[in-house]
């Protein structure tokens, strides 16, 4: 394999093991071992592991606005919004890559962390609430309801048997288009 072989190769691995234990939980050795390179090889290629990190939680956050990006095409307002949120939910059910988002805010306490995630989440909200063309309290409400999706993930709060306790079910619930674009009316600057 060529070195950007091998690179993309050792992100692929980070991906999938990052999303599992984080930052702090996730030691080079096991990365290096399930892509079949060396540790001292990893660390060449990036640098550190939080450079690692880094690069993944880019990544991740590109790809998950891209494809809610591509949800949306054609559409606007809370429609495109509806549409990028329904991705993004399929997207923390099928692609558990998008999960080193949630490692990544946790582990904000490290400098590099945090500034790599202020970035790709700054540039999230941008391109959203361009593509969908909504105001700002209303892209809120979106994002805030992303991050509960987040945690409801987190803790694995859907019961596999389908038998969910009230609150879980409540936690789901779709939120009605016209009950949301109505939310984006509400100003809540400067009161």
């Amino acid at each position: 394999m060529s070195a950007a072989e091998r690179r993309a190769q050792v992100l692929d691995v980070a991906m999938l093991e990052f999303a599992r234990t984080g930052l702090f939980g996730t030691p080079v050795d096991v990365i290096a071992k399930a892509a079949g390179v060396t540790q001292p090889y990893v660390f060449r290629l990036f640098g550190s592991k939080t450079k690692l990190f880094t690069e993944c939680v880019r990544i991740s956050f590109a790809q998950s606005t891209t494809r809610m990006l591509d949800a949306a095409e054609g559409l606007s307002g809370v429609n495109a919004l509806i549409a990028m949120g329904n991705q993004y939910r399929s997207n923390l059910e099928n692609n558990p890559d998008v999960l080193i988002q949630v490692q990544a805010f946790a582990a904000c306490a490290n400098d590099e962390v945090r500034e790599a995630v202020r970035e790709a989440y700054g540039n999230q909200w941008q391109q959203l609430a361009k593509r969908a063309g909504v105001d700002a309290v209303q892209m809120k409400i979106y994002m805030a309801l992303g991050l509960l999706l987040n945690d409801l993930t987190m803790i694995d709060a859907k019961n596999p048997a389908g038998e969910d306790e009230q609150w879980v079910q409540d936690a789901y619930t779709v939120i009605d288009a016209d009950v949301f674009a109505a939310l984006g009316s509400l100003d809540d600057t400067g009161k």
